[in-house]
């Protein structure tokens, strides 16, 4: 049986973008995953574009963790919504996230310490994104550019 999406949902989202699922999140607020980006209530709306999640997890509890890197963000972040009846929200999410990313690997940068590399599909193009892992300082100009040269060597051996 089909519902219409309730007006205070549709106002959460940005123009042009359409509602594939949603679902009301304890104690109060509405998550909202578009064909674009996945909305949050974490206090305020925060809207996470597919290419920026690294990683959604639904839990036994009944909880959605999201990671990724919100706009402006020079690190990854973590946050967590308890959803009161899932409907498809978990499924959809995850769909989104898996289908949108092309390539991901990880590449050492020194001794046992690297930085994943992974590129996600943006409209017509991809978007490269490059995580340290924890113990590198991602604003060392060797480590940037030991990233850098490891990325243009996987863009090349891809052809992308």
């Amino acid at each position: 049986m089909f519902s219409r999406t309730p007006p205070e949902v549709r106002e959460i989202v940005g123009s042009g973008e359409r509602i594939l699922s949603w679902a009301k999140v304890e104690p109060a607020g509405v998550a909202v995953a578009t064909d674009a980006a996945l909305y949050l209530p974490v206090p305020d709306t925060l809207r996470l574009p597919w290419e920026r999640m690294a990683k959604a997890t639904w839990t036994e509890e009944g909880s959605l963790l999201v990671e990724g890197r919100a706009e402006g963000a020079s690190r990854d972040r973590a946050w967590m919504v308890r959803i009161e009846e899932p409907r498809s929200l978990p499924t959809v999410v995850y769909e989104r996230v898996t289908s949108s990313v092309v390539v991901s690997e990880r590449v050492p940068l020194e001794g046992d310490l690297g930085a994943r590399i992974v590129a996600r599909r943006v409209g017509d193009g991809l978007a490269w994104t490059v995580t340290f892992d924890p113990g590198i300082d991602p604003k060392d100009p060797d480590m940037q550019q030991r990233a850098r040269t490891a990325m243009a060597e996987l863009r090349a051996t891809l052809g992308v």
